[in-house]
């Protein structure tokens, strides 16, 4: 029983370090654009107001296709993960704990 909490605490430590190790930078990069907003040089175009409006509906059809798209890799890097754990043994599994642990303070100080 002792050992299932520990296996169990040691998934929940490994997903709470998890933005450490896959960070989510890829959201970032999409989110960074402005809803609504044309794409860079756009502007400078002379679009008329329907193509600009066009150009904005096909934005958002293809930023929510996207953002399903990244919700989908986030899962499956968080199943990987898991299927990658349960091939270490306890003490690798202890091991790399602690070591995400120490590197987990590091890399907040960079942000």
């Amino acid at each position: 029983m002792k050992r299932s909490f520990a296996l169990i605490g040691v998934v929940v430590i490994v997903f709470a370090a998890s933005g450490v190790l896959f960070g989510d930078d890829q959201e970032k990069a999409v989110k960074g654009s402005k809803a609504g907003a044309l794409p860079q040089n756009y502007s400078k175009l002379g679009l008329s107001d329907d193509q600009k409006k066009k150009i904005r509906e096909v934005r958002a059809e293809y930023n929510s296709k996207i953002q399903e798209l990244e919700d989908q890799i986030k899962e499956l890097r968080k199943k990987e993960k898991v299927a990658m754990e349960d091939v270490l043994t306890d003490a690798q599994r202890a091991r790399l704990r602690e070591l995400v642990l120490e590197k987990a303070p590091g890399e907040r100080d960079k942000k």
